[in-house]
């Protein structure tokens, strides 16, 4: 097969649904929950594959009949934030004679706040933004009233509606409560705590409302065929530097595809990766992500940074000397909020040791540490 010029590992934005790897497992649960009427949530780090995925849950729930929408609150900071993200969700969403439809339905909503002035945009409420937000979460039951399609709704960065209100969780509850067959829910997000408190917390009006699908880390041998398929497509071979690219990002789907990338970039088209190919990738990968990597270390205060330390070196988070004495109230709440944060994992099998999410962050930290 001829090279291709064009290096087949996007790494930077979520991948299209042929790009993703793997995942057959965690969509069909989560249709299996849409079709019996339930609800779900998913929850992983960033740039973990979670929006990949759920566009695929999305176009297979389309392509059986269901009208699709998704709604990224990431960034809200009030209730007419979250209510003018579903309203727009649905206008990106909706074709043909439904969105026609609904471009009569949009000017019969409530608005949430008055048009700007002067370029400065007021925020007196025309009407109480609850009901407001109230109306564009029953836009699930005029459609189904209007089609007689059931809407799978994915609500992408869900913890962020506490941002915008402590109860946001609450009102959005009101409404979704009553929508029976007309909608089905998946929750989303990439914070582990706040997810947690959300749906795992009996105080909060989500408790146990929804199935939790875990995502965990790739298996080795699917990443092992993607990229190789990708690397014979394109005219090259990834050879023996496959083993060593599949160890450094240990099943992290957006790492994989990281230093695959970069493996390709240093591959001669017709040409053969190896060992050296490998180091000589991950290096520049490295090298590329130091300023990340410091930054978000030295975000971290001082606790954090040495439990994040004793984890990357693979050693117990409560061992004094892998913290430098701490007391152990200490550690656990270092731990904690790496493990809220999405950061910290704790590692299968039962072991209370943990693991760092991102690999090569893992790599970085050790490498930091050596002094290398």
């Amino acid at each position: 097969m001829s090279g291709q010029t064009t290096n087949p590992f996007r790494y930077a934005q979520p991948v299209g649904i042929d790009d993703l790897i793997d995942r057959d497992g965690e969509t069909t649960l989560l249709l299996a929950s849409a079709r019996e009427g339930n609800h779900a949530r998913l929850v992983a780090p960033r740039r973990y594959g979670k929006t990949s995925l759920l566009r695929r849950v999305l176009g297979e729930a389309q392509a059986d009949g269901w009208t699709g929408v998704y709604v990224d609150f990431f960034g809200v900071l009030t209730l007419a934030d979250v209510a003018d993200r579903i309203e727009r969700a649905y206008v990106a969403a909706l074709t043909g004679p439904t969105a026609r439809w609904f471009d009569g339905v949009r000017r019969t909503l409530r608005p949430t706040v008055s048009a700007s002035a002067g370029g400065v945009r007021a925020t007196a409420q025309l009407e109480p933004v609850q009901v407001a937000l109230a109306e564009r979460l029953d836009l699930p039951v005029r459609l189904y009233e209007k089609t007689y399609r059931r809407t799978l709704v994915v609500f992408d960065e869900f913890q962020e509606v506490l941002t915008a209100d402590a109860k946001a969780d609450a009102v959005l509850r009101a409404s979704l409560q009553h929508h029976g067959e007309a909608a089905s829910y998946v929750f989303a997000g990439s914070h582990v705590g706040m997810m947690n408190a959300l749906f795992a917390d009996r105080r909060r009006a989500f408790y146990a409302q929804a199935r939790p699908v875990p995502l965990p880390p790739l298996g080795a041998d699917d990443c092992a065929a993607f990229v190789a398929e990708r690397f014979d497509r394109t005219g090259r071979d990834v050879g023996r530097a496959l083993a060593p690219l599949l160890d450094v990002t240990a099943g992290h789907p957006q790492r994989t595809i990281l230093v695959a990338h970069a493996v390709w970039e240093l591959t001669e088209a017709g040409g053969v990766a190896d060992e050296a190919t490998f180091a000589a990738a991950r290096d520049r990968v490295m090298e590329d992500l130091g300023d990340e990597f410091r930054t978000a270390w030295l975000a971290l205060p001082s606790g954090q940074r040495r439990v994040l330390a004793a984890v990357a070196a693979g050693d117990r988070p409560y061992g004094a000397s892998s913290v430098g004495g701490s007391r152990g109230g200490a550690v656990r709440s270092a731990l904690d909020a790496l493990v809220g944060r999405g950061d910290v994992v704790a590692a299968p099998g039962g072991s209370p040791r943990y693991r760092l999410v991102d690999p090569l962050l893992a790599a970085w930290v050790n490498r930091a540490r050596e002094g290398d």
